[in-house]
């Protein structure tokens, strides 16, 4: 296969009009993934935080036995991060993979320019790899940055191999750095082993020609292909990958090659190579079947695409380089992991995803050389597969946000609490999904835990301070929605609710509606005050206190409540007993309420309350009209009957409710 070969010195230099173009795809890039600066420290975070507290700077370049793989420049910067502010801002963690994402955008335009000199191939290719939709988690999360972080070190190792079989003099400095660079690459991910292949695609297209057997003497063409310098990096990957088997790592069983899931392997790869035809799965009605045809029918359009731009003979040595870097970046994450682990790890993708930015806009060159309006057509199609993955990509990004929308109330809320005042969750969002898949092969979740991770360890790093924590699954107050989710669990709930109590408090319930999970602060438990009388009695329950505030259409109400006589109170108790609250205007009219057990748990957890009071909160919206009372009762949500209210004179209150006038806050004044 050739193309024509080329002279080094004929290389078109870079002009002002490509730089200023592949920073502002870089720019690009960096604006999608902005919104990851807002999210906490979150999944793969929180256990390369654990791992990286046993480190220090010399042992960080050692196996981690804890660990399943040889990755200590995945630590390192933790450990400077820590050892610079003391803890790890996420801002921080979050824009470093911000920032890798946008320089390999533009190190990836940059080699596509340097290799073809056409700039239309070197701009569109940054651009799909900017928005290349299997690479949300890569970026979302810091402790994925391994992905990014290797990529970009192969890419600028590229570069410098370029530079070195390109140069005339002081060819030994750019030799130094591209073994320095193939040296971290292997430190980053062993993915890194790859770079001789990567390496020879690259030269091979500099030179315009794949190596060739003369005369048939396959002796010397062997020769000649030992003593190419890619070939000497090629057999490094080959030495470290066999003396990586022997590092003390601990490993998951690995997937067997005759496993059925194969075939699942194979779409949700295939699929990926195709992206932006697969895409198209989403218009039609959710199928297994109808997706498998989809993907394969797309794949076979992608190689037919192959073809017709192949008719060019200078486009066969470009596709041969996108295809190949695709395949090869494939066939490392597929052999040694479960399709499962496959499915749901879309990060697995970075690294391919930078073969297929070099290959579609080689792909579609045939439709760029038509007459007339070839150009606008292509520019179109590129466009079209921006803006769909954009948008998908964003989508995405928002579910991560209201994903670990739970950590932003916990922080507003206690961060003037004191530390020994702990933290429930209760339905704590684990990771969440679409119902549907816009790509049909695979899982498109978002993730904030694991199994493998505590609640302690989310909480202390995202509010810098070390609280006792629980995250229980309350299933009552669960509902199925037009999306999918795991609850984080790590008590069976009521039964030890009374050994956690005294260490803290401070109640947080997710609840799931067709918007997302929504997180509320539903109250705490507090030690029984003993010095303040009530101020009335709600059936079972007295009131000790009871404020209501209005800001901005909505009423917040505050009500400390405790069992009356609870030697006695389990037995008047219904496990069906309720709040009601209610805001009326000054006609006397609803106008917004919020009913439900105290503290929101229910029976099973007030009668473990003897010893407590529940200072119970809940704040709900109103209509367009001022409020003028707020009224508070008990029922039975059964029967609808009320439980009888009465005065601190033991007279019966009317309605059987205690009246709050709600004050304005300061905003609405």
């Amino acid at each position: 296969m050739t193309s024509g070969s080329r002279n080094p010195a004929e290389k078109a230099k870079p002009s002002f009009v490509l730089t200023l173009s592949l920073a502002a795809v870089a720019l690009l890039a960096a604006i999608l993934y902005w919104p990851t600066l807002r999210l906490p420290l979150i999944y793969d975070d929180l256990l390369h935080i654990r791992i990286v507290g046993g480190l220090d700077f010399l042992t960080v370049w050692l196996p981690t036995e804890a660990f399943g793989f040889y990755r200590p420049l995945t630590f390192l910067p933790l450990l400077i991060i820590e050892n610079i502010f003391g803890h790890y801002p996420s801002w921080l963690l979050h824009g470093l993979n911000v920032f890798q994402h946008a320089l390999n955008v533009f190190l990836l335009g940059a080699l596509s320019w340097r290799l073809w000199s056409r700039i239309h191939w070197a701009v569109a290719s940054g651009l799909l790899l900017a928005v290349f939709p299997f690479s949300y988690q890569a970026i979302s999360v810091y402790g994925h940055n391994v992905h990014p972080t290797t990529a970009g070190i192969l890419l600028l190792a590229l570069h410098t191999y370029l530079s070195a079989i390109r140069a005339t003099r002081r060819r030994w400095a750019w030799w130094g750095l591209t073994a320095g660079l193939f040296v971290l690459g292997l430190m980053s991910h062993e993915s890194a082993i790859l770079f001789g292949f990567f390496a020879a695609l690259v030269q091979w297209n500099d030179k315009g020609q794949l190596p060739t057997i003369r005369n048939r003497d396959f002796k010397e063409w062997l020769k000649r292909m030992i003593g190419q310098p890619w070939f000497i990096f090629l057999f490094a990957g080959f030495v470290y990958f066999v003396g990586y088997q022997f590092l003390p790592l601990s490993r998951a069983p690995q997937a067997a090659f005759a496993d059925s899931s194969l075939w699942f392997k194979f779409l949700y790869l295939i699929q990926a190579a195709a992206f932006p035809l697969s895409w198209f799965a989403s218009l039609l009605p959710p199928s297994a079947g109808i997706s498998n045809v989809v993907v394969l029918l797309a794949f076979s359009l992608a190689i037919g695409l192959t073809i017709w731009s192949a008719r060019n003979l200078e486009n066969r040595l470009p596709l041969l380089m996108g295809w190949s870097w695709w395949l090869l970046a494939s066939i490392v994450v597929a052999v040694p992991l479960s399709a499962s682990y496959l499915l749901h790890g879309p990060r697995l993708m970075y690294l391919g995803s930078v073969g297929l930015a070099l290959l579609w806009p080689v792909l579609l060159e045939p439709i760029f050389q038509l007459p007339k309006a070839g150009r606008l057509l292509w520019v179109g199609a590129i466009l079209a597969i921006v803006l769909i993955n954009w948008t998908f990509v964003r989508d995405r990004l928002d579910s991560y946000a209201r994903l670990t929308d739970p950590v932003a109330i916990v922080e507003n809320v206690m961060t003037d609490q004191d530390s020994d005042q702990g933290i429930l969750f209760v339905n704590l969002p684990n990771w969440l999904a679409p119902e549907r898949n816009t790509y049909p092969i695979g899982v498109e979740l978002v993730a904030m835990m694991g199994d493998y991770l505590f609640i302690e360890e989310l909480i202390n790093e995202n509010l810098l301070t070390e609280r006792p924590a629980q995250a229980i699954r309350f299933p009552d107050l669960l509902a199925n929605q037009a999306y999918t989710y795991g609850i984080h669990e790590q008590s069976e709930g009521p039964l030890l609710f009374t050994d956690w109590v005294p260490e803290g408090s401070h109640i947080f319930i997710v609840s799931y509606s067709d918007e997302g999970p929504k997180t509320r602060y539903a109250g705490q438990f507090i030690p029984r005050d003993l010095e303040h009388s009530p101020i009335a009695t709600l059936g079972p329950y007295e009131i000790i206190s009871s404020e209501a505030e209005y800001c901005e259409g909505r009423v917040t109400l505050t009500t400390i409540l405790s069992l009356a006589e609870p030697d006695k109170a389990l037995e008047k108790i219904a496990p069906t007993t309720s709040l009601f609250v209610q805001a009326l205007d000054s006609n006397g009219q609803l106008i917004g309420q919020a009913d439900g057990p105290p503290l929101g748990l229910g029976y099973d957890y007030v009668k473990q309350s003897l010893g407590w009071q529940l200072e119970d909160r809940r704040e709900f919206s109103i209509s367009d009209a001022m409020v003028n009372t707020v009224l508070l009762g008990a029922y039975d949500y059964v029967t609808g009957e009320r439980y009888l209210a009465q005065d601190v004179e033991l007279m019966p209150l009317p309605d059987n409710a205690y009246s709050i006038t709600p004050k304005e806050c300061e905003m609405e004044r």
